[in-house]
This record gives C-alpha cells, sequence and structure tokens, in this order.
C-alpha cells in the first residue's frame, strides 16, 4: 500500500499527538498509578519523539514501540505505519533534498473515558511553530497494556481521507 504525504503526515501528526500524553489525567484509575503511567509513557514518547528528527530515527524500535500490535486507525495498521515510516527513511537516504516531518509540540494533553479494555481517550492541542504559528485541537485513542500506554487508533477500517 502506497501512502501519500498527506496521509502519512496525518499518521505523524497522530504520533506526534499521543507523544506528549505525559501529564494528563485519566479517569481509568487512582491519580498515584495514572502519574506513574504518565511518567512511563513520558520516558518512552521522549525517545520516539526525538528519534523521528533523524531518517534513521523513522525506523526506530523507540517509535514501533508506541504502537499497539492491534492498532488500527483509518484503516492504517501498525504494520502500514511502520512500513510507511520506513519507505521513508529510505527514500531520505538517496534523496537528501527530501525533508524530515516537522516537529510539532503538543500542549494541553488530557487523557480520560477510559473504558473497562482500557481505552482511553487523549485530547491535546498541536502546535507547529516553523514559518508561521499553526495550532489544532486533537482526539485519538491510546490503550493501557500491562501498565503502558500505546497507541490504539479509532479501530476502522475505513479511511477518512
Amino acid at each position: 500500500m502506497n501512502l501519500s504525504r498527506t496521509s502519512l503526515s496525518t499518521i505523524v501528526v497522530s504520533v506526534l499527538m499521543t507523544l506528549s500524553a505525559c501529564g494528563g489525567s485519566s479517569d481509568g484509575g487512582s491519580s498515584g498509578t495514572t502519574a506513574g503511567l504518565a511518567d512511563s509513557f513520558a520516558a518512552k514518547a521522549n525517545a520516539a519523539y526525538a528519534a523521528l528528527a533523524t531518517s534513521s530515527g523513522l525506523t526506530s524500535k523507540a517509535v514501533a514501540d508506541l504502537f499497539d500490535a492491534k492498532y488500527l486507525d483509518m484503516s492504517f495498521t501498525k504494520t502500514v505505519v511502520l512500513d510507511a515510516l520506513k519507505a521513508n527513511s529510505e527514500a531520505l537516504g538517496t534523496t537528501p533534498e527530501l525533508s524530515l516531518f516537522p516537529l510539532a509540540q503538543v500542549t494541553n494533553p488530557v487523557i480520560s473515558n477510559c473504558d473497562s479494555s482500557s481505552v482511553c481517550t487523549l485530547n491535546a492541542t498541536l502546535v507547529n511553530s516553523d514559518a508561521d504559528t499553526t495550532s489544532v485541537d486533537f482526539s485519538t485513542k491510546v490503550i493501557i497494556v500491562s501498565g503502558v500506554f500505546y497507541f490504539y487508533g479509532d479501530q476502522s477500517s475505513t479511511p477518512s481521507i
């Protein structure tokens, strides 16, 4: 499956959104447990976020480890996302004039609405301050597995792009 630059950018934006989930709150557990999970996720997310700034980082274990095995969002599975990032990494290696994805900053993250399956909603604002400052509010699903947050996606096999 080939992904357009717009589709891949949407996936990366989703990744960037989830990367800053630390510091949010959850109604799925006690505040002590939530804080511990958020701190753990923050360390994992920060490593992956830094990896996205390099061509080799697009294929790093840190990025792959952010996705749940059952990740599905707008018909993109974990395998599709990782294959697209690998293809972009390879393209950057042979075509240096291509640019890496613009890095953005997530603000105001809040994790809430955790259900009995440990699927939660992450709400935040994505801010990109390259040539001009752009911000957008977003929402995405994450899942807690064995005390660790992962991207879960909307679980829809229908593309919405």
